[in-house]
């Protein structure tokens, strides 16, 4: 009996190892960063923070109306100011020597009205994720805990698109700022006109038929203060409950977007300007959360510095100044991040050139205000009739795709057969459009960086 046993398990064996391997096709998936329990593994899964940037909560969201086609505007009614402030005022008077005139003629100063119209349209993204085979689900190590981070990291990713772009949108119609060697500062209007903007922040002026050049100049107060007056006058001073602007003994406060070496070196070479708010808002109660959940409590002069990790930078490709975006992240294989050990799929690291000052030698620091554009979202066709739907809450259309459309752009895999719809993947649509309202109330300073420089301290 032992005997016909072994024989039998000798078979089973021969059939596992020996029999031909099958590959329905090389399509990307997952589960490439799965592995099969064949050793005794940790039973944690550790997953890295994500920074995220205030523009959710800056840009406000509204609905794109059911039946309003493809083209909107939006119209800004312009102030109406005298031309001098030495107007003639004449005195009144009832008679000019025997002759009676009365208070009634009168002498008119013709004044006038005008607006702005401004036309936008609606644009869509659209995102996939990597092919799944459900029936693997129940195969591989710590699989419900992998999914449910994988979860995680798509919405993580679906929304980074959504903030990217409103970021991109926003300094598109923003106006522009640098410096000169020669002290002098060139500003340049937004652009608005482009519909749908552009996929990178729009670096041109005259509404987008002048390249602007790389700045000439680091970032200095001086720069940030040439633009106070400016936006004084433009009206962008209107306080709101999220903080965004307020008002300090040094007059109106806006909030600067600014990187974290850019507002050290800053608030190093202007320590004597630099104004605490860790009692500013004693008396707000709950209406500065925003500022205050950011932790920017640092102030110089008229600007509050709100800190992001990852800034816009550009790189100079040639003699003639010409900017080109360098992203703060790469994809990397699992097992290339510097380190040793097992990895598999695909991860995103730092961009050593986005970090490196002499190749992303170009900055932007952003003045932030709710009042520069509003984004609105179309209304998905698979709402519920009779539900409220709130765009505040919207981040996209998701939908899990089995059957051939699952393998979309998959040459390889053309003609593959699934009868149970077993593989399928991720789909993502998101659909908005950008409405001008004012946008020289925002600012894109453009600097330069400078090289990091250490202090070397020498043991005694």
């Amino acid at each position: 009996m032992h005997f016909l046993i072994f024989c039998l398990l000798a078979y089973l064996l021969s059939i596992c190892f020996m029999r031909p391997s099958k590959k329905l096709c090389a399509c990307p998936n997952p589960f490439d960063a799965l592995r099969m329990r064949v050793e005794d593994l940790g039973p944690r899964l550790y997953k890295r923070a994500t920074w995220l940037d205030p523009w959710l909560n800056l840009v406000p969201r509204e609905e794109w109306p059911i039946g309003a086609g493809l083209v909107r505007s939006s119209f800004e009614v312009g102030r109406s100011e005298p031309t001098t402030e030495e107007e003639t005022w004449s005195a009144i008077t009832v008679t000019s020597g025997s002759t009676f005139i009365g208070s009634c003629a009168k002498s008119y100063t013709d004044t006038s009205v005008g607006y702005l119209e401004r036309q936008y349209n609606p644009e869509a993204f659209w995102l996939r994720g990597p092919l799944v085979c459900q029936s693997d689900l129940t195969l591989h190590w710590n699989s419900v805990d992998f999914w449910n981070l994988y979860f995680m990291r798509l919405e993580q990713r679906n929304t980074r698109s959504i903030v990217n772009r409103i970021q991109n949108v926003y300094c598109s119609y923003a106006t522009k700022v640098t410096g000169n060697t020669n002290g002098t500062v060139n500003v340049y209007a937004g652009n608005t006109n482009t519909q749908p903007p552009g996929a990178s922040i729009d670096l041109t002026t005259d509404q987008g038929t002048t390249a602007i050049t790389a700045p000439s100049c680091g970032l200095d107060q001086s720069l940030l203060d040439s633009q106070v007056h400016s936006l004084v006058l433009a009206g962008a001073t209107a306080e709101d409950s999220a903080g965004w602007i307020s008002s300090l003994g040094s007059g109106p406060v806006f909030s600067l977007l600014i990187g974290i070496d850019a507002s050290n070196q800053l608030a190093l070479n202007n320590p004597e300007l630099r104004e605490d708010l860790r009692y500013s808002y004693e008396g707000y109660g709950d209406t500065a959360e925003v500022i205050l959940r950011l932790g920017a409590s640092r102030v110089l002069k008229n600007y509050r510095h709100v800190i992001t990790a990852t800034p816009p930078r550009w790189k100079i490709t040639d003699s003639t100044g010409a900017l080109v975006r360098v992203s703060p992240w790469v994809m990397v294989n699992g097992n290339t991040q510097g380190t040793s050990g097992y990895g598999k799929g695909l991860v995103a690291i730092p961009n050593p050139d986005y970090l490196n000052p002499n190749i992303a030698a170009v900055e932007a620091a952003i003045v932030l205000t709710k009042w520069c554009c509003t984004e609105e979202v179309l209304r998905p066709v698979n709402a519920a009739p009779g539900m409220k739907w709130m765009p505040q809450d919207y981040y996209g259309e998701w939908k899990f795709i089995t059957g051939n459309d699952a393998f979309l752009g998959m040459d390889s895999c053309t003609g593959v057969a699934d009868p149970f719809h077993e593989y399928g993947r991720h789909f993502a649509q998101y659909k908005h459009a950008f409405k001008p309202v004012f946008p020289d109330y925002a600012r894109v300073f453009l600097f330069l960086r400078c090289p990091n420089a250490t202090t070397c301290l020498t043991c005694s």
